[in-house]
């Protein structure tokens, strides 16, 4: 039997740059009661932007170091353009601001749509990202990216064709996982076709495996008829 859990007290266990809250959490399943500490970590939400070029077929993405993985990788990261939501700002208007300032380009008008929402990682943190696909054009560019001065983003844009794109991600060059999952959303964007033509084969096979098994049950049903002439 599943145990029913409750929160029973919560608090900031520490108020730096990062925010964490420790909570007591009951662990009950009608008998026996159990209590222990969870901690989360407290972050805003964020957006992600799969950006493509219509005029290069390219999906531009950003490099730059992250501290928390530095002795875990060789080189820098390379990830989708990203950024947390200022309080109380439109997480559409997030991603627009975030392409300008660390990849340059202006997105236009109609030109942004939300793929997805998601936690970055439930199992410690507060933190959801939305995941969003724009496209620009070479005229849509405004300034060289880079990241905002005094935020030590140390950011240099980089660009690649869309099937290159896939081949790193298939190659284990991508190791961000926001980056993973836009990548997954703008394959099957760009493979609908595909997608929809194997969505009709399962159709069709569970259908033919759904008939075959009427059609066994029928003629079983006629033999026993037969049986008792």
């Amino acid at each position: 039997m599943k145990k029913k859990i409750s929160i029973i007290s919560q608090n900031r266990a520490y108020d730096g740059y990062l925010k964490i809250d420790e909570a007591v959490i009951n662990e009950a399943d009608g008998s026996d009661n159990i209590q222990y500490s969870r901690f989360r970590l407290v972050r805003p939400d964020a957006v992600a932007v799969i950006l493509y070029n219509e005029d290069e077929d390219k999906v531009y993405l950003v490099r730059q170091h992250r501290y928390p993985i530095h002795d875990r990788i060789d080189g820098d990261v390379l990830e989708l353009a990203a950024g947390k939501i200022d309080k109380g700002e439109d997480p559409k208007a997030a991603a627009i601001r975030e392409v300008e300032e660390e990849i340059g380009f202006k997105i236009q008008d109609g030109k942004i749509g939300l793929l997805n929402e998601f936690f970055a990682s439930p199992g410690y943190s507060s933190e959801k990202i939305y995941l969003f696909y724009a496209t620009v054009k070479i005229s849509d560019r405004v300034n060289a990216g880079g990241g905002v001065a005094g935020e030590h983003e140390n950011i240099s844009v980089e660009s690649f064709g869309v099937s290159e794109f896939f081949d790193m991600v298939a190659n284990g060059d991508i190791v961000d996982s926001k980056t993973l999952i836009g990548a997954q959303a703008l394959w099957h964007l760009r493979n609908q076709d595909v997608v929809a033509a194997g969505r009709k084969f399962v159709e069709e096979r569970n259908l033919a495996h759904a008939k075959k098994i009427a059609d066994q049950v029928i003629n079983e049903g006629d033999n026993a008829e037969e049986d008792t002439k």
